[in-house]
């Protein structure tokens, strides 16, 4: 059985995504330090970046997937880069 963490994404301008999680929790990540890693570089394609998707364990963009537990952990690495509030 899968436990679904995250209830909802949305693909913000500026490559912010919105998620959405079951808790009630929201996270505003800032994807724009990513997007100059292979890994992420097709979400600087408006096209791909708008496909965000969500399964409740992951959210996914094309080919490009993350899990809930990547998702903090990049919110946590933004949150020491700017020293402020990552979720509300």
């Amino acid at each position: 059985m899968d436990r679904k963490y995250i209830q909802s994404v949305k693909p913000l301008t500026d490559h912010v995504l919105q998620v959405d999680f079951i808790s009630g929790s929201r996270l505003l990540l800032d994807m724009k330090p990513y997007l100059d890693k292979f890994r992420f570089r097709s979400l600087s394609d408006p096209q791909v970046w708008n496909s965000a998707v969500t399964n409740g364990i992951f959210v996914r963009f094309g080919d490009v997937e993350m899990s809930h537990n990547e998702l903090f952990s990049m919110a946590e690495q933004e949150h020491h880069r700017k020293g402020g509030k990552w979720y509300e």
